[in-house]
């Protein structure tokens, strides 16, 4: 059975990394949970790359995020030319910083020789100005992304470079420096651990990972589509499938505009009078002229037609804490389907970068997996004895699980000369 597609995430994330003890040293990777990504790679949590394992180098601070991907493997793709500025084909030659220069390396391990070319080390200027680049590539300049910053320094290097270049970011992304003063309580719900209501959140921790905000979008569109005997689409005027399939509504809670996706997209793309744009990035509803983003329209649709699971979460009741015990906050949201541990974003041999996971958190474990040996079906009889005596112990073959991965450069190869 061939697996359906998920919605588009509701947070997925490119990060820099910097070290707190030596600032020299800079890490670029990917994740939907910033927070828990940030804790494995300081050590706090399983997981995390082997190139931020070195305790002399923790911790590491969040730098910046580039926030906004409309798919996992476009986060990924976005990564992996950021990692690699010199291969990647979204930037043009002659507009690299650095050049790969290959090498003869020789491993003690396996005794082999290989030639390939080694990542240049770039400075955290080198790596904001190819940030810059990728911005304006073509391959992502019409992607609603949105770069946040959270440190005060790097936040004066990019403008510092960006000020001494001609070149500027297309009206649709978003550069904007993290104001600790407007992060609300609410965000609380995304922690991990949780913690108390009153606890003012800053920084990455105020992030909200999960589908909250399209909660309200969710119960109107569901709200309208099941009241209604007879809706029209507001642009062409015909029918609207019962189901909300390929139908998208408009989050005005005093708007009922319902139009079809082809419909809408036709719109936006010709208010913006952009023949070579095939998907619009925004544009205004034909009912109540309110200004919408494609991606929003767009997200709210998939986790309709997607995230019944999700769904199911986002509206499920938590209960209350109980009166003298700490107010805690549970996940009312999608987030309890995040997976518990992140994915490694670092492959065995870079010259594989194309076969990529579905995320740059996924653990590729290096030694044996868990098996699970599945117990014969028991007789009438047997059962009754199982009742008495209790359920057997589950049988595993478990090997170690290493929750360091190893990175694609040898640490301990020599190069030769």
């Amino acid at each position: 059975m061939e697996k359906s597609l998920p919605p588009i995430p509701a947070l997925y994330a490119c990060y820099l990394l910097r070290s707190t003890i030596r600032h020299a040293s800079l890490y670029v990777g990917s994740t939907p949970h910033p927070v828990r990504r940030l804790k494995q790679h300081n050590g706090l949590a399983k997981g995390g790359a082997a190139r931020t394992s070195r305790d002399s180098l923790r911790p590491w601070e969040v730098t910046c995020l580039v926030t906004g991907f409309p798919s996992k493997i476009a986060a990924l793709q976005f990564e992996w030319a950021w990692q690699n500025p010199d291969q990647t084909r979204h930037l043009a030659p002659s507009t690299r910083l650095a050049q790969a220069q290959p090498t003869i390396r020789f491993s003690p391990k396996t005794g082999r020789m290989r030639k390939r070319p080694t990542r240049p080390r770039l400075c955290l200027t080198e790596r904001l100005a190819n940030l810059h680049s990728l911005l304006r590539a073509s391959s992502f300049s019409r992607w609603p992304l949105t770069v946040t910053f959270y440190a005060d320094d790097v936040f004066k290097v990019w403008k510092k470079w960006t000020g001494q270049h001609l070149e500027h970011l297309p009206p649709s992304i978003q550069v904007a420096m993290d104001d600790p003063s407007s992060s609300s309580t609410s965000n609380s719900l995304v922690t991990d651990p949780p913690t108390l209501i009153d606890s003012p959140l800053t920084g990455i921790a105020a992030l909200d990972v999960t589908y909250a905000p399209l909660k309200t979008h969710i119960s109107k569109t569901t709200q309208l589509l099941e009241t209604s005997d007879w809706l029209n689409c507001s642009i062409c005027n015909t029918g609207i499938p019962a189901s909300g399939a390929m139908t998208l509504v408009c989050p005005n809670e005093t708007c009922n505009s319902l139009s079809h996706l082809n419909c809408l997209s036709s719109s936006f793309l010709q208010a913006e009078n952009n023949p070579n744009a095939i998907v619009p990035t925004h544009g205004t509803c034909p009912t109540c002229n309110t200004n919408l983003h494609w991606v929003d329209l767009v997200k709210e649709l998939t986790l309709r037609m997607r995230g019944d699971k999700i769904i199911q979460e986002l509206f499920k009741v938590r209960r209350r804490a109980k009166k003298g015990e700490n107010a805690t906050i549970e996940s009312t949201n999608a987030e309890t389907l995040l997976p518990d541990h992140d994915e490694s974003e670092d492959d065995d041999d870079e010259d594989d970068w194309h076969v990529l996971p579905e995320s740059s958190d996924v653990s590729q474990p290096t030694s044996p997996i868990r098996t699970y040996t599945r117990p014969a079906k028991p007789s009438f009889h047997d059962s009754l004895a199982i009742t008495e005596a209790g359920p057997a112990p589950t049988s595993f073959s478990a090997g170690h699980f290493d929750p360091v991965i190893e990175d694609s450069d040898w640490d301990d190869a020599e190069i030769l000369s």
